[in-house]
């Protein structure tokens, strides 16, 4: 029982930081799961919980959603994938996560000081975003901060950045899912986790949507850099 309620309630506060940014429910989630669970189970648990947020956020936001964006990052991704995993088998997965952390605090650090105006890509950084995304995805599963930042850093109003990537996460969380499903993943003690941590899920959408309503433009973009610097400061913590 302790470990149940444990588990509800980091999917709880994992969905609240989901339902307010569109991102970073792997942020709380897997880290913190991984005290009560082992990474099979906690993996596609959270894949699972974390896919219908972002598909109930992309529906409530959907007239925002930058669809042709959205599936650029998501194509590009696709193709770094196997770059990743092949990355993954020539050097140690303690030194990539060491080179990815190192380049997350100090890229999210120089935004926080010098703080540059925001500005439109072009689809060249687009693709480019969507594959270091997938190279990272492959490598290290986290495939979030190219794809955060690359929205961030343009001139979007905060419905359009946390729509397009609420679409992001839901088309690649469903890739995902189906390549679990097909290799024996979504066991039956994943899916009895997934029912109990529903209410606790939907809860915290609830909850992050309702604090999302009290944020300005100015303050998301400096909440998502602020997430993936902590992110940073994680991977280095947990490889040094």
């Amino acid at each position: 029982m302790p470990e149940t309620i444990a588990i509800v309630s980091i999917v709880l506060a994992a969905a609240f930081l989901q339902g307010l940014t569109g991102f970073g429910f792997g942020l709380i989630a897997l880290p913190l799961l991984g005290f009560f669970l082992d990474i099979k189970t906690s993996v596609p648990l959270m894949v699972l919980l974390a896919v219908i947020i972002s598909i109930y956020l992309s529906f409530s936001l959907r007239k925002s959603i930058d669809l042709k964006c959205a599936f650029t990052l998501l194509a590009a991704s696709l193709i770094g994938i196997p770059l990743g995993v092949y990355a993954l088998k020539q050097v140690p997965a303690q030194e990539l996560s060491l080179c990815v952390g190192v380049i997350m605090v100090v890229f999210t650090s120089y935004q926080f000081l010098v703080r540059p105006e925001p500005r439109s890509f072009g689809k060249r950084l687009t693709v480019l975003a969507g594959f270091c995304s997938g190279v990272l995805g492959g490598s290290l599963g986290v495939s979030g901060p190219p794809v955060i930042v690359y929205t961030t850093l343009q001139p979007w109003t905060k419905d359009r950045a946390k729509a397009t990537l609420a679409c992001f996460f839901a088309l690649s969380n469903v890739v995902i899912i189906a390549s679990q499903a097909a290799s024996g993943m979504i066991t039956g003690e994943v899916l009895h986790l997934y029912a109990l941590s529903l209410p606790a899920l939907l809860t915290g959408i609830f909850l992050g949507i309702k604090a999302y309503g009290r944020i300005s433009d100015h303050g998301y973009r400096r909440l998502a850099l602020a997430l993936v610097f902590l992110l940073g400061c994680m991977m280095l913590y947990r490889n040094m």
